[in-house]
């Protein structure tokens, strides 16, 4: 068996000592300078039997707590497949590529946990100003906002309700609220080619995201998994059933009422091909919050509520999309439903 030192490890001072952490497998553990030196030291593959007899005086158990830990990686794993994906296909810095592989499937915080966790913080530590007023400073008054304006009060009706007053929407106010936030709806051109323009500003129209539907009861659609095409406003379906949504949503129970899903996914490809800028990341998860407040007007404008969330079980929506590239990563999503009532406190957990 070969094996070799990850390409992925970062290490820390904590607490006295040292961490080191494969950011790509989120494994942590703890090491001191002379394993750094070791790891340093087995860069190339290698045979496990040298390593053992060699650095590690005969101490199977230690390289194999280190392979468990991912601090050295197996040749032909699944690990060491992803690792060289990552190093061929991941155009931007380590910090970047930390940020984006640690905070994959995070644990996500019941309702009741985030309650308890708010209570008790508040006694030891008072929330900062959510707002800031012009108390002490003259101010210049504005016209009336929201004036005869269609639009503005479309914006102003936009609330995130988490509990359905009717099983099921109408396909034509799925399709406006993808039309709105992915629909192409004209082409321009740079020096390398024709790029897609739509309803939301993208850098460099990269265009980075792809919409799927996880329909669970719209009216005209059967039950499944769907792909929307931006370019021919369509749904190609790409799984007969879905799962529980709350199942995709960090085990958010309150959307399993809800008829359907929209997770958007971003192929970082697209935009890392025109800018190896780190902060490219930035414009790329920025892009989805222009797409998710599109979707959301569009459901307000029908009367439905569309109710985001970045908790993510990214794992799972992967192995069910097939989503086999490093790069592609779903970021956002959103519910859609017919608004019902339900405590004012309930959407704001």
């Amino acid at each position: 068996m070969q094996i070799r030192a990850a390409k992925t490890l970062v290490f820390t001072h904590h607490d006295g000592g040292m961490l080191g952490c494969n950011y790509l497998s989120k494994n942590v553990f703890g090491c001191d300078a002379g394993l750094i030196s070791v790891l340093s030291d087995t860069t190339d593959w290698t045979d496990v039997r040298t390593v053992v007899e060699g650095p590690f005086q005969g101490d199977a158990d230690a390289v194999e707590a280190l392979i468990g830990h991912s601090a050295v990686i197996v040749e032909g794993s699944e690990l060491a497949r992803r690792e060289d994906e990552y190093v061929s296909e991941w155009h931007w810095n380590v910090p970047t590529g930390m940020m984006h592989f640690c905070l994959e499937d995070p644990d996500i915080m019941s309702v009741e946990e985030s309650e308890a966790a708010q209570r008790q913080r508040i006694v030891l530590e008072p929330q900062p100003p959510l707002f800031r007023r012009h108390l002490n400073l003259p101010v210049v008054s504005l016209p009336a906002a929201g004036r005869n304006s269609a639009l503005l009060e479309i914006m102003a009706r936009r609330r995130t309700v988490r509990a359905v007053s009717a099983p099921a929407i109408k396909l034509s106010q799925l399709a406006d609220c993808l039309y709105a936030g992915m629909g192409i709806t004209g082409f321009t051109s740079n020096c390398v080619g024709e790029l897609p323009l739509g309803m939301t500003p993208s850098g460099g129209a990269r265009n980075p995201y792809e919409a799927y539907v996880f329909a669970h009861n719209v009216d005209g659609l059967d039950p499944g998994i769907y792909h929307y095409s931006a370019l021919d406003h369509d749904l190609a379906r790409v799984g007969a059933t879905s799962p529980a949504l709350s199942e995709l949503i960090g085990n958010q129970d309150w959307a399993d009422e809800m008829p359907c899903l929209i997770v958007l996914v971003a192929d970082f490809r697209r935009t890392m091909w025109k800018y190896r800028d780190p902060n490219a990341y930035r414009v790329v998860l920025i892009e989805a919050g222009h797409i998710g407040q599109n979707v959301m007007l569009a459901a307000t404008h029908h009367g439905l509520t569309a109710c985001p969330t970045a908790a993510l079980a990214q794992g799972r929506i992967r192995d069910v999309l097939d989503l086999k590239r490093i790069t592609d990563a779903p970021i956002y999503a959103m519910t859609l439903g017919v608004p019902g009532s339900e405590p004012a406190s309930q959407s704001l957990q």
